[in-house]
């Protein structure tokens, strides 16, 4: 999961989630958006602190001002698995349910690189 604060303060969770897509049927992968608390930064398991800490791959794009957001299921199985934040001078922030499940893919694209579509599937070569 990834927390982000915006500019007014507030912070919002992006974390992977399974979503029922079909009754009876495996639930689908998807990602959840939902605003959060500041205790969200910190926790204890099984006695050991964890805490959030800046995603240092994103400070090249901040101060972040989003003016598009994309969301797809390019996993095909019938839930918003990708969530890409296009910013106002054309930086990417893409998060994406990614396997094993329930793990956060987060990459992040400035304006001056091109996307890296590695990971989407390509089309066969051959012929007609």
């Amino acid at each position: 999961m990834t927390i982000l604060r915006l500019a007014d303060g507030q912070l919002v969770m992006v974390a992977p989630c399974e979503v029922e897509v079909e009754v009876g049927k495996y639930p689908s992968l998807g990602i959840s958006v939902q605003g959060c608390e500041a205790t969200a930064l910190q926790w204890v398991r099984d006695g050991t602190t964890y805490s959030m800490k800046p995603f240092g791959d994103a400070t090249g794009v901040l101060p972040f001002q989003v003016t598009q957001i994309e969301e797809s299921d390019p996993l095909g199985e019938g839930a918003v698995s990708e969530i890409v934040l296009v910013g106002a001078d054309g930086s990417r922030l893409l998060f994406r349910h990614i396997m094993p499940p329930m793990s956060l893919g987060i990459v992040v694209t400035p304006r001056d690189q091109a996307p890296n579509n590695s990971f989407k599937g390509m089309p066969l070569c051959g012929t007609p």
